[in-house]
This record gives C-alpha cells, structure tokens and sequence, in this order.
C-alpha cells in the first residue's frame, strides 16, 4: 500500500509538471504576440461609439415622433376651442392673448424643424460609424503577426480580400439608407421651417386687423393649412424613413457582431497557434461569409421595396468589374417641395381674407 501511494505521489507531480510547461509555452506564445490582449479575450472589437450612436439617433428620433404625435387633434383644441373665440373681446389684452396662440403654432412647426434636423444629425452620424466601424475591424485582420508559414499567409490573404468585399458592398448599402433617412428628414425640416417663417412674416408684416371676424377667418386658414402640412411633411414619406433607420439600424448591429465574432476567432486562433483545429474557417472565406452576404441580400432588398418601388438591383453583388450595376436611384424626395406652394399663401388667401391685413386695404 505505502508503494502505490509513494507511486501516485511521484505521477502527480509529474502532472503538475507538464501543466506547468504547457501553461509557460501558451504564455509565451502570449506574450510575443502584437495584439491587445486585455481586448481580445474580452472580445471587444466594435468601438463604443458605434453603440452610443444608437442611443443618439434614437433618442432623436423618439423626440420627433412624440412632437408630431396627435398633433392634428391638438392643434383642433388649440385653435378651435380656444378661450380667444369664446370670449373675445377687442382690447390690447385679448389681443396679445390672440397673438400669442398664432405665436405658438409657429413656434411649434419651428420646434419640429429643429427636431427633424436634430434626428437627420444624428441618424448621419450613425450610419458613417456603421462604415468606419465595419472598416477599422477590416483593418484589424492587419494587426495578425507577420511572422506565419507561407500557406497560412495566403488564406490570410484570401480572408482579407474578402472581408474588404463584404465591407464595400456593407458601405454601399448603408450609403443608400442613408440617403433616403437624411434626405426625407431634411426636406421636412425644410418644409416646416417654411411653414414657421411664413406665419411670423405674416403676423409681423402684414398686421392683421384684431376683430372677431378676421381673428375667426384667419385662425380657420391657418388652421387647415397647418393640418394639411403635416399630412403631407410627416405623412408616408417620413414614415419610411422611420422604418429605414429601424431596419437598417438592426440589420447592422447584427452584422457589426458577426464581424466582430470573426475577428475574435482570429485573433484567438493565432493566440494558440493551433491553424489546423482552430483556423479551418481560413480554408473557405466565400463560406465563411455567405451567411453575413445573405444578411446584406436581405437588407438591399427591403431598401429596394421601400425606396425604389421594388425595383431591385441584383447586380450588386457579382463581381465581374465590367457589369455596370444597375442604374436605380433612391426615390426622390421632391414631392415634399410640394406640401407648401411656391406662392403661399397669397394665392390661397381669399378676397374676404385679404380685408382683414393693412397690407393689402384698398388692394
């Protein structure tokens, strides 16, 4: 018994031994590498910008839609039931209490404005870090230690090119969401800005007469025109704008953490050095990233049927550098200009209108 004991003891240490040199080799192996190691066990590849761009952008994008929110049944409360036209009464009081609810709307569609901008800023913002971040994770494939046999070179080399690929065609997309989300957003604000200014030039310039009966005209047209402004600026359009920065927004923080989960397990696999139980995605990078082309596929066609009518461009991802892709632009967002006419409001305010502003006694 004392002898199997004495012999179990000596087989241990031995263990002990031989873990202790594996760890010192592993540790090496470690140690000589170039890369960050406190980042690359954590996994964290996707710069923090990237996430607090969503936080922005969506933060923005809440603040517009609850600004515009139930406005048409506000502005019915405002304007129509207003304590101004119960008891209205001509006196310097009444009349600054009058002025001061057409002050308001204006200040309202200028707040939108605002909001509009602040959310094309930001959704900007976003989609540019959606590249740079898809590109600086390209750029860390670099970062792999030159010192590698011959044959692990040229997957390596494989895998870059295309990972590069994935990241043009990744831009590009991104690129056409961007385009429609900025450029409806911004023709928004343009047109709510308009609508803001031409209510102050006209309080301001044209000195409407303080009586019932035009306070009443005046607060009926500006009542209509003001629902009919919002339908059109914040109507289909602005709501798939919404619904591209959403989809968009989800597609890529998937494909950002898969691209992520690619560079890790390199990193990981040259850590080890173990190329053949480790690195065997390196033997077929077409495989490797048919599923994250299939995510993209996806995407392009959902921008497809949002922003251009369904109309496809599946030449896109074919490689043959002498196909021209397919000529399909993002849908204009020109018939926003359409919302306010290029003559409001002289043309839409009626003779009996007209009567009621200084501007235009005896026109």
């Amino acid at each position: 018994m004392t002898w199997f004991f004495s012999i179990s003891i000596v087989y241990s240490f031995f263990l002990w031994l031989i873990n202790c040199q594996n760890f010192n080799i592993i540790r090496h192996l470690s140690e000589n590498s170039h890369m960050p190691q406190s980042r690359t066990i954590r996994g964290e590849q996707i710069p923090l910008e990237f996430y607090e761009a969503i936080i922005s952008s969506d933060n923005s994008k809440i603040e517009l839609q609850h600004r515009l929110q139930h406005f048409l049944e506000n502005l019915q409360k405002n304007l129509t039931t207003s304590t101004v036209f119960r008891d209205f009464q001509t006196s310097a009081s009444r009349s600054e209490n009058y002025v001061t609810k057409m002050t308001e709307l204006s200040t309202f569609f200028l707040d939108a404005s605002n909001s509009a901008s602040t959310f094309a800023q930001e959704s900007e913002k976003f989609y540019d870090l959606i590249k740079n971040s898809s590109y600086a994770l390209l750029l860390k494939l670099r970062q792999v230690p030159a010192a590698q046999p011959t044959q692990v070179k040229i997957l390596l080399t494989n895998y870059f090119s295309e990972m590069e690929f994935f990241h043009i065609m990744f831009s590009e997309i991104v690129d056409e969401a961007l385009e429609y989300t900025v450029g409806t957003l911004r023709a928004v604000q343009r047109v709510f800005l308009h609508f803001a200014d031409v209510q102050s030039f006209i309080l301001q310039d044209w000195k409407l007469k303080l009586d019932f009966e035009c306070c009443k005209m005046y607060m009926d047209f500006l009542q209509y025109h003001s629902a009919q402004v919002l339908k059109c600026a914040a109507g289909h359009e602005l709501n798939v704008a919404y619904d591209v920065y959403a989809v968009t927004k989800t597609n890529a923080k998937y494909i950002m953490r898969q691209l992520e989960f690619r560079i890790q397990r390199l990193f990981n696999c040259f850590i080890f050095k173990s190329y053949e139980i480790r690195c065997q995605f390196l033997q077929n990078a077409d495989r490797d990233f048919e599923s994250l082309f299939s995510k993209l596929e996806e995407l392009e066609m959902y921008l497809d049927i949002k922003t251009k009518q369904g109309r496809s461009s599946n030449l896109r991802f074919y490689r043959q550098s002498q196909i021209r892709y397919d000529d399909v632009t993002t849908k204009s967002t020109e018939p926003l200009s359409d919302c306010l006419p290029n003559d409001f409001p002289y043309n839409q305010i009626k003779s009996e209108l007209r009567s009621c502003f200084i501007l235009f006694d005896g026109k």
